[in-house]
């Protein structure tokens, strides 16, 4: 996979999301319109914040009324996973449960038709946003929350990175989480380890191959930049965006490859 800069990830994003939309004949800004889909082969992943939670990735999956998914927190190796319902192209009601099948938290919320923090503007929405109270079943907590659309892909739950010929997902969210952890710690070492060599990155416009560790290790500091590894810390390292090269982290930051190895990184 040949790198490609962040800019130019974020500067044509909303406008391959829109084509991808309407090739897909879905609804796209239609004023009032309800968030309806029949798409039980369609992953749409969410991000927001759950109180002093922190960062979240949902993926649901929507088919008519009936809703499936699963959320984790940034920096967590296990999901929640979520059943629920969707009134009237509007009103979705999800719940999560632990690894015992018990209940834990609920969500009750809207898909508005205009996105209630301002940063999609005034434009008319869909499935674009939901908001909504999070609460923690059998304790006081409930917080206000709002997830924003990030990225959808074909799969299915038990095996979102299907495109890229992956079979054990854990392959993918490993890498991911370790990846997200050792920007976090500064730990360069783990970072070269997870890196697939030969590896061709661009720097300052120069086109640089690092054949070995030795070479990622004293090209670190110009690599993997301050501006990269805020951009990964700033997501989620888990049901990452997937194609048949690569499963991206961050804002097209870092590229996982099949093997659960870096084979792309654009700082």
């Amino acid at each position: 996979m040949r790198p490609v800069g962040p800019r130019a990830v974020r500067a044509c994003w909303w406008r391959v999301w829109v084509v991808a939309l309407l090739g897909m004949g879905l609804p796209v800004g239609r004023a009032g319109a309800e968030c309806v889909r029949r798409e039980p082969g369609w992953l749409w992943n969410y991000e927001g914040t759950l109180g002093t939670a922190g960062r979240a990735r949902m993926t649901l999956v929507i088919d008519g009324e009936r809703v499936s998914g699963v959320y984790a927190l940034a920096g967590s190796a296990t999901d929640v996973v979520l059943t629920g319902r969707l009134t009237a192209g509007r009103t979705l009601v999800l719940e999560g449960r632990d690894a015992t099948g018990r209940r834990t938290v609920r969500f009750t919320g809207t898909f508005p038709t205009r996105d209630p923090s301002g940063r999609l503007g005034q434009s008319p929405l869909t499935c674009d946003v939901m908001a909504g109270t999070w609460e923690t079943l059998g304790t006081p907590t409930r917080v206000a929350v709002l997830f924003a659309l990030q990225d959808g892909t074909a799969g299915s739950l038990a095996h979102r990175y299907a495109a890229l010929g992956v079979t054990d997902d854990a392959i993918i969210n490993r890498t991911a989480l370790r990846c997200w952890l050792a920007l976090r710690d500064a730990d360069r070492e783990t970072m070269a380890d997870l890196v697939a060599y030969p590896l061709t990155v661009v720097v300052d416009g120069r086109r640089l191959r690092l054949r070995t560790r030795a070479q990622f290790l004293a090209r670190y500091e110009t690599i993997v930049t301050p501006r990269l590894r805020a951009a990964v810390l700033a997501s989620v390292p888990r049901h990452l965006f997937v194609r048949d090269e690569g499963a991206m982290l961050g804002a097209g930051d870092l590229w996982i490859g099949a093997t659960g190895r870096l084979v792309a990184i654009n700082p």
